[in-house]
């Protein structure tokens, strides 16, 4: 507690000898009690210095209780000088100290927010020195009033206090009043007056009573004003040079954060931790954070806490209600201003950056002083560079994503106009011969012994080259867009199994429950809704693959349900099923390209899951489950 105590009076001490206005503001105070405490030693010395047999017992005694009173008046007036409380520091909020050093001038008692206390505690000043004046005037022997009480200098801080604290107006009142008390000496005269003889009040006594305390008074107020005038302009000198080496500092740490945007466009995560690092020492902040939400046009929007990123000097610690105040601000879109409260001395500021009515970007600052208006245009600059910065390279990456989607489908339509139209002809062409086969050995029994073989050639050359279609057609709807325009979920399947059934042969049957008119999507699930189509449809286009290749199927059965929540899509065949395959790896190869491991990555990636069993009909039943909407926080 001592060590606690030392150093508060070191840090005041040093706070009050370094700087020149806190030395001008309080010397004011000082002089209210030195002087005060003076006068009352130098009427303690008046007092033991006289013999009580010059006066009678009772007047002496009546001066030393006095003495005791005015004693006790001053140390408490001493305890509550401001003055006193700057160079010993007591612990108080720091808006309290934020307010105190926005005073002109150090009042010589304590003031408080409410005008009728200090009226109040002012005003009992001056009646405790006027009682004392008047009760001790007759210490003398002429005049029993005013200028012979040893307590009459001691009355003048009274004076002091009110012309230091209120200017003309409080130095007059106060001299008023100090009057009042003179006049009743002279008038009424006090208890131990001497009567014998009579004093007779004399001019010369009564205008030396009389005029002191309103001289005093205008001269304190005249004093008053200039020191409130010196103050004020060293204070804006102060200011201005301030706002100048701050805006020097800021327009610095601005270029530097523009640099640092350029330098390291390409690495996002680094550029913004670098950014707020200069954010914070730009401002000196404690404390800046960076919110990014999710994505608008990759995930759902859940108005819940986004991830950010954070800079701190040390030491200083982001607190959960820190974290509030984000959701908040993300929820609501609305600037989050907080100064200083009874339980915490932190002042935070939360500006939230919105695009097209959303929050695409929080950027906070917390700090131990009062955030300013220059502050608050400072983030303000500062985060709408790195939203732009942000904004920027969201669309260098849809530049490179339209580039390659244009080279995508530049390579399709070359493969449908070329190789895959020469594939087919080639099918055709095959299909002929083997027709021609056909009929020959129909036609001849001589010549069907030599032209079976030759037709069972033909036959697989067929199906190879219908699969060579098939493979053809897969890259090409691998390069170009699956939906585009209005084309939903259900059209694409319709459109894939036409497809299949036409270049196989196979029969194939779609079955729909649900309706996608129902699920009430918003804009920002497109891209969503895209994802899920695309996994789809690969995963439907290799199970059909792998029924046509291996399964030995005839039929194939296509079932989507689409509920409030997910899209769930079942495919059956009624091949030879899971019993020549039953080991792991049979089950493996069974599967060509991305294989089962293929399918059921494209399922995780979208947070759904894959299944694959035997068939009621016997064959094989892929099922897959994708939800509608993503998991908030989930990456993919």
């Amino acid at each position: 507690m001592i060590k606690q105590h030392r150093q508060r009076f070191i840090s005041g001490f040093q706070a009050f000898r370094g700087s020149t206005l806190r030395r001008l503001r309080s010397t004011p105070s000082y002089f209210f009690l030195i002087w005060r405490w003076s006068t009352w030693i130098y009427a303690l010395i008046i007092i033991l210095g006289i013999d009580q047999d010059y006066k009678t017992k009772a007047v002496y005694a009546t001066t030393v209780y006095l003495l005791i009173i005015t004693f006790i008046q001053t140390i408490i007036v001493t305890l509550y000088a401001p003055a006193l409380h700057m160079l010993f520091p007591l612990r108080k909020s720091r808006q309290a100290q934020l307010d105190n050093d926005e005073t002109d001038i150090l009042p010589p008692i304590a003031r408080t927010q409410n005008p009728y206390w200090d009226i109040a505690v002012y005003g009992l000043d001056v009646i405790i020195c006027g009682l004392v004046i008047y009760y001790s005037g007759p210490f003398a022997n002429a005049p029993n009033f005013g200028v012979s009480s040893p307590f009459y200098r001691y009355g003048m801080s009274t004076i002091f206090a009110a012309a230091l604290a209120y200017q003309y107006r409080g130095g007059l009142a106060a001299a008023l009043g100090f009057e009042l008390f003179v006049v009743l000496g002279i008038l009424v005269p006090a208890p131990g007056s001497p009567t014998n003889p009579p004093y007779h009040p004399n001019v010369i006594d009564i205008m030396a009573s009389v005029c002191d305390a309103p001289i005093i008074a205008i001269l304190t107020g005249y004093i008053a004003n200039l020191l409130k005038g010196l103050t004020n302009s060293k204070r804006t000198l102060q200011q201005n040079a301030r706002a100048i080496q701050d805006s020097a500092r800021r327009e610095t740490y601005l270029r530097s954060i523009m640099e640092t945007i350029v330098r390291l466009s390409q690495e996002k995560q680094q550029m913004l931790q670098k950014s707020i690092e200069q954010t914070r020492q730009g401002g000196h902040f404690h404390a800046v954070i960076l919110a990014l939400p999710p994505d608008l046009e990759e995930e759902e929007v859940v108005h819940t806490l986004p991830t950010y990123l954070e800079a701190t000097i040390t030491g200083y610690k982001i607190t959960a209600e820190s974290k509030k105040i984000l959701d908040e601000v993300l929820r609501t879109g609305q600037i989050y201003r907080r100064g200083f409260s009874q339980h915490d001395d932190t002042t935070r500021l939360y500006l939230p950056f919105l695009k097209n009515g959303r929050v695409h970007m929080i950027l906070g600052a917390e700090n131990k002083q009062i955030l300013s208006s220059r502050d608050e245009i400072f983030l303000t600059t500062v985060g709408t560079q790195l939203l732009v910065a942000l904004e920027n390279s969201h669309l260098a990456e849809q530049t490179v994503q339209l580039a390659s989607a244009a080279e995508r489908g530049r390579l399709a339509r070359e493969l449908h106009d070329g190789v895959a139209q020469l594939v087919y002809m080639l099918s055709l062409n095959a299909e002929t011969c083997a027709a021609q086969a056909q009929r020959i050995i129909e036609a001849s029994e001589e010549d069907a012994e030599l032209i079976t073989p030759l037709a069972e050639r033909i036959e697989k050359l067929v199906k190879i080259t219908k699969q060579a279609l098939w493979e053809t057609r897969t890259y090409m709807f691998t390069l170009k867009p699956l939906m585009s325009g209005n084309t939903t979920l259900t059209q694409m399947l319709a459109n894939q199994l036409q497809e299949f059934e036409t270049i196989s042969g196979l029969a194939t049957h779609l079955e729909v429950v649900g309706s996608e008119e129902e699920m009430g999507e918003e804009p920002q699930l497109s891209q969503r809704k895209a994802q899920i189509g695309a996994a789809i449809f690969r995963i439907v286009q290799e199970a059909l693959t792998n029924a046509y290749k291996h399964a030995k199927a005839s039929n194939i059965h296509v079932r989507i349900t689409i509920t409030a929540n997910s899209y769930i899509v079942e495919i059956s065949d009624d091949g030879h099923g899971l019993s020549r395959t039953r080991e792991r790896g049979e089950l493996q190869r069974t599967y060509s390209g991305y294989g089962l491991q293929g399918m059921s990555e494209r399922a995780q990636e979208l947070e759904g899951t894959l299944e694959i069993c035997q068939s009621e009909e016997g064959g094989v039943r892929v099922r897959i489950s994708l939800p509608k909407q993503a998991r908030v926080g989930h990456t993919k």
